[in-house]
């Protein structure tokens, strides 16, 4: 069939349409990404030119000090991170919102402190694991837990050493340039004892530590709580570039070894890296099979008797198993009617009123399994509990009574706070645990 010039014309313009849609829709998208999280893979990156990106920092420091090299650390620290006893001024820099880390590489990275290098940590969460070395000696009645928070629109960081000219300077986090409230993380000040090397660097809201050395060995862990302030965002603004001078003068000078592999999201990295003995580690440990598939030709390996496994299953349960008929699902509707409530919280982000329905739930529970019962309060929108309540709770359940206090902290943090996702999900996990423990 021949085509005449009006088909060719039709082609032409729907062309022209689709290109013109393309571009208005491209013109609309907005120029920057303003996440903060690494589940994009772009919080922080070194090579994201985003306002919570690190390219910025990145690019400073390859030319930090004069004569010395940046490397960036891309696959495995445990392999990457030298140990040299005959230098012992090299730096290692991480800057996210958490790391996650193996054995193997944690051991790595205390042993290259201790040999005399320094190692500039900045994250809102710290491995648990790792702090086990930097902070092997406790402060008394001071074990390590992690990081606290609190929230607010601006913070004002300052440095003990080098002392500024301007006593503070403020910090902001901002969603396309306005200004939201944030998390400001910092380390508590009984970790800070004499008896101990340990010492403060900077504060945060004048009095509140957010940047601390901690000797190890011959070298020590600069640990510094807001890693904002090394995003491009903060660097682009002149009056917070005497801070980060500040903060990076505490860099001996040798070569610098940039983590980029060990970058994780805050909420997977703070199931990993709580302290397993209060009950906060919610990850799985290291098995059996970690060193295999670090190997890529032993992981390769493993994947194919895995996949052979499996196609022999399927193939042989073909042939020796008969069909099996179709059954009617069955119907639930008091599930359907909890999962669309909890779909539409989740829809409209309210976090509050789906951790309200979940400790409302959870009452229930304890209601109906051991008779108790704790109203809350119409005022304060918090159950009524005491010391005798949770003691009670402890014996008829046998779980111990500090994992019951947690469920009721963690609900009064979404009831006094704006509840995040996170929070919202930590309740869940500790609700569940416990009721599927208790006895």
């Amino acid at each position: 069939m021949k085509r005449g010039p009006a088909f060719y014309f039709a082609i032409i313009a729907l062309a022209l349409i689709g290109a013109m849609f393309y571009y208005v829709y491209e013109s609309n998208k907005s120029k920057f990404d303003w996440e903060e999280t690494s589940w994009k893979k772009k919080g922080y990156h070194e090579k994201s030119d985003q306002p919570y990106g690190t390219s910025i920092l990145h690019r400073l420091l390859e030319g930090y000090f004069p004569g010395k090299t940046l490397t960036d650390i891309k696959k495995d620290p445990g392999k990457e991170l030298p140990l040299d006893s005959t230098r012992t001024d090299h730096n290692y820099v991480f800057v996210g919102e958490a790391m996650f880390m193996d054995s193997a590489s944690t051991q790595r990275l205390l042993d290259f402190v201790a040999l005399g290098n320094t190692a500039l940590i900045s994250s809102k969460t710290i491995p648990y694991d790792l702090m086990q070395g930097a902070y092997a000696v406790a402060c008394e009645d001071a074990p390590w837990t992690d990081y606290e928070v609190f929230e607010d629109s601006t913070a004002w960081l300052k440095l003990r050493t080098p002392v500024l000219p301007d006593s503070a300077t403020p910090y902001f986090f901002a969603q396309r340039n306005q200004p939201q409230l944030y998390g400001w993380h910092y380390i508590e000040s009984y970790y800070f004892c004499d008896s101990l090397p340990q010492y403060p660097l900077g504060y945060i809201d004048s009095n509140l530590v957010n940047f601390a050395a901690f000797p190890h060995g011959k070298g020590r862990f600069l640990l510094h709580t807001n890693p904002i302030v090394f995003s491009n965002f903060s660097l682009l603004r002149p009056e917070t570039r005497p801070y980060l001078a500040g903060v990076l003068s505490h860099l001996s000078e040798g070569n610098i070894y940039w983590d980029a592999a060990s970058r994780v999201p805050e909420s997977v990295g703070r199931k990993r890296n709580g302290s397993s003995m209060f009950g906060r580690r919610s990850l799985a440990e290291e098995h059996p099979l970690s060193y295999i598939l670090k190997q890529p030709a032993l992981a390769w390996t493993w994947y194919l008797l895995a996949a052979m496994a499996l196609f022999w299953v399927i193939f042989r349960a073909k042939r020796r198993q008969r069909i099996i008929p179709v059954l009617p699902k069955n119907e639930n509707s008091s599930y359907e009617f909890i999962s669309t409530i909890a779909h539409l919280h989740f829809k409209e982000n309210n976090f509050k009123g789906l951790s309200a329905q979940g400790m409302h739930q959870f009452l229930a529970q304890l209601r109906e399994r051991y008779g108790l019962v704790a109203p809350v309060d119409p005022e304060t929108g918090l159950p009524r509990t005491d010391d005798a309540f949770f003691l009670k709770l402890s014996t008829l359940s046998e779980r111990p009574e500090q994992e019951a206090r947690r469920i009721f902290e963690l609900f009064a943090n979404t009831v006094r706070y704006e509840p995040t996702d996170v929070m919202a999900i930590d309740l869940y996990l500790a609700m569940e645990a416990f009721l599927k423990a208790a006895k």
